[in-house]
């Protein structure tokens, strides 16, 4: 045991050194995995209500105005076929709605991280213009769909 405290303590620089290079490699990781967020239950059919395993019963008309392409999973569950380029037009089109969520939730700016708390409250906002609730309970209905480009179910 006395040789192994001598041996640490000579080396400790070293040791040290080899511990930061390793915490600082998981930390990249971990970041660079938030950021590519490669879908874990990607587009993989068409979404057709009432066919085959497609589940839900999703108004593709409301998304092709808007220009994003909605198909399913694996599972027959509603998806973006990008979700990284819907997630961009939400967040540009419904600043009213995501900003009245943000305001009467006391929540952090809406991102990539948190947007489950904004499907969750934005069906519940009781403050604001017309307008903007109705842009809040969209974005809802929109993280939806989101959320099963990353979720199993």
């Amino acid at each position: 045991m006395k040789k192994l405290f001598e041996y640490l303590r000579k080396h400790k620089l070293k040791i040290g050194i080899i511990s930061v290079i390793l915490l600082v490699f998981i930390v990249l990781y971990i970041i660079f995995s938030y950021i590519i967020y490669i879908p874990k239950y990607p587009y993989t059919q068409e979404y057709i209500p009432g066919t085959g395993n497609i589940k839900g019963n999703v108004n593709l008309d409301n998304y092709k105005e808007k220009e994003l392409a909605i198909g399913a999973n694996k599972y027959g569950f509603a998806v973006f076929k990008n979700p990284k380029e819907a997630f961009k037009y939400i967040k540009k089109n419904n600043r009213k709605g995501i900003k009245l969520i943000q305001k009467e939730f006391n929540l952090a700016p809406f991102n990539q991280f948190n947007y489950e708390m904004y499907g969750i409250y934005g069906c519940q906002v009781t403050s604001g213009t017309k307008e903007e609730r109705d842009e809040a309970f969209s974005v809802s209905g929109f993280l939806d769909i989101y959320e099963n480009s990353f979720k199993g179910s």
